[in-house]
């Protein structure tokens, strides 16, 4: 999944109304129409691509818990970071939206 195939501005669209996010090195944001902002930090910042492998995706009542790996690079496919995330999905007008979106790197820390 390619976050940024509908645009930095369609990415809240990705998200629920009350959706969550929670990434490194920040506070939490709550809102699809705060999270969209987020994600056009990082493509302003070189994230241009943004590659999701999921590893597990399991039902939970409603939802479904999505495990996996992420990659993020820049506009010539150079790393930027790699790491592991969870997402917690729910429906919205008959949608699956990611409800929970929580992410953090597998590099080491200089």
């Amino acid at each position: 999944m390619d976050i940024f195939s509908k645009g930095t501005t369609g990415i809240s669209d990705l998200y629920a109304t009350d959706a969550e996010l929670y990434p490194p090195n920040g506070d939490v944001v709550k809102g699809n129409t705060a999270i969209g902002p987020v994600w056009k930090g990082a493509f302003d910042a070189g994230v241009k691509n943004v590659n999701l492998e999921t590893v597990t995706a399991d039902p939970a009542g409603d939802q479904i818990i999505e495990t996996g790996r992420y990659k993020l690079s820049g506009a010539d496919s150079s790393a930027i970071d790699s790491g592991k995330y969870i997402v917690i999905w729910k429906k919205e007008k008959g949608d699956w939206k990611l409800y929970r979106d929580i992410w953090n790197t597998s590099i080491a820390a200089k």
